[in-house]
């Protein structure tokens, strides 16, 4: 995938919490969302803000799967980071090695 569309596609996954004012979201309502792109584009776009900028977390609870934002990616979609920085402790670390 080119450049310019996965940081464009990086960026309407950020723009989603923002305008939701939210710091956490299902995936699948990221997929439904980015009915602009395919699920495959999506997919690497959360990879990339997961390993490579370390904006997000994917994780799994209750059988459900999240995208919680990081401190780092709260503060990127202008939103609230405490409410991230309370979760901390609970949550994965992004992996350490970027593919």
């Amino acid at each position: 995938m080119e450049r310019e569309k996965l940081e464009q596609i990086e960026q309407f996954i950020i723009d989603l919490f923002r305008g939701r004012k939210i710091t956490k979201l299902l995936v699948r309502e990221i997929f439904a969302s980015g009915v602009n792109y395919t699920s495959s584009d999506l997919a690497r776009a959360l990879a990339e803000l997961e390993k490579k900028w370390r904006l997000v977390v994917r994780y799994t609870e209750e059988g459900n799967d999240w995208v919680r934002l990081t401190p780092e990616g709260a503060r990127s979609a202008g939103l609230d980071e405490r409410k991230t920085n309370a979760i901390r402790g609970r949550l994965p670390h992004p992996p350490k090695s970027a593919p």
